[in-house]
């Protein structure tokens, strides 16, 4: 299989905590892992150095063959969710996405709609963000994250704030993503997500990642 992303002898330290130590691993083209680990083990700053967010102070991370901070400054083709992205709370949910894709233009009002209608939020779309539940916002930050149709997407805690019912229309949807051929990397607490979504599953710890299924 095709390594869309591999991460050579990367490390990472902030003040004096060493969190990621020479780490080496490589995410095949169209599985899902999940990363999983203690509070503070270090997925959501794994996730932000793939993505461009932050640097390594050593070793080199590869996306489809570019490496970051030499060849590109960012993931492209990526849908992102870390650390729950907020919107602008006087603007609609669709105006919100509307700006959003005015940036890269690589998708289109009627594709946001679509997605709004998938999540669920088609009621919603034209109400400012400020109204929002906090569930809304989430399913709002996931039709972001693939309003443009990305080959790879990011996820930090997909779930996180959404109801029962939310949950399983979630995994339907990534799952169908998976099907299509998607890369997904994402992050969650429960392990129901990880079974049901997941090709392989890494823990994170010690400043390793280790493939443990």
């Amino acid at each position: 299989m095709e390594n869309i992303i591999t991460l050579e002898n990367v490390s990472k330290k902030y003040k004096d905590r060493t969190i990621l130590e020479n780490m080496n691993f490589s995410f095949e083209k169209g599985k899902c892992y999940g990363i999983v680990g203690r509070n503070g083990s270090g997925k959501s700053v794994l996730l932000k150095l793939i993505v461009g967010f932050a640097y390594p102070d050593s070793g080199n991370i590869t996306i489809r063959g570019k490496q970051l901070k030499k060849d590109i400054d960012f993931v492209d083709d990526a849908g992102v969710i870390i650390n729950s992205p907020e919107f602008i709370n006087g603007m609609s949910g669709l105006n919100n996405l509307l700006y959003l894709a005015d940036i890269r233009k690589k998708t289109n009002k009627e594709r946001i709609i679509e997605v709004l209608r998938n999540l669920d939020l088609e009621g919603a779309m034209k109400k400012r963000v400020s109204t929002y539940s906090q569930g809304m916002k989430q399913r709002l930050r996931l039709a972001q994250a693939i309003m443009e149709e990305p080959e790879l997407l990011i996820l930090d805690e997909p779930m996180n704030a959404l109801d029962d019912d939310a949950v399983r229309e979630i995994r339907e949807m990534l799952l169908s993503l998976k099907n299509e051929g998607k890369t997904i990397i994402l992050t969650s607490h429960n392990s129901e997500d990880i079974d049901l979504l997941c090709d392989s599953v890494c823990e994170i710890g010690k400043g390793k990642l280790e493939k443990i299924r």
